[in-house]
């Protein structure tokens, strides 16, 4: 009885848990810092033209517990950038950034990542280079 109660603590303390990388990270309001590289992409527009979208590549893949969509941690190596309407002088492709926000789930066609940053600060990370 006693081994059992240890094994159910040991799966409720790893809940949320992604083995060799820690803890997920969690849909707003939570609030996080990634780093990654910047990137403009082009997408055709739901109206038939065309679009472009900042996406954020990850230095490291992000595990995103969004329970709307899974009970488990989902997988996201970029992120659209969402509320930023001008970037930095610095901030050109392929540009190291730091980005604070909050993620959120794709929600319309206007969306082209599974997961979106709602943009609080982006600075340019000059240790990236």
């Amino acid at each position: 009885m006693k081994r059992r109660g240890w094994l159910a603590g040991v799966a409720l303390a790893m809940a949320g848990c992604v083995h060799g990388y820690g803890g997920c990270l969690f849909v707003s309001p939570i609030k996080h810092t990634l780093t990654g590289r910047v990137h403009f992409r082009t997408f055709p527009s739901p109206s038939g033209g065309v679009e472009t979208a900042p996406l954020l590549t990850l230095d490291r893949i992000a595990y995103i517990y969004s329970p709307a969509q899974s009970f488990m941690c989902i997988p996201a190596d970029e992120l659209q950038l969402e509320g930023i309407s001008e970037f930095p002088e610095r901030v050109v492709e392929n540009s190291h950034v730091s980005v604070q926000g909050q993620i959120v789930a794709a929600t319309s066609s206007s969306d082209h990542t599974r997961f979106l940053m709602q943009v609080i600060t982006l600075l340019p990370d000059n240790a990236g280079h």
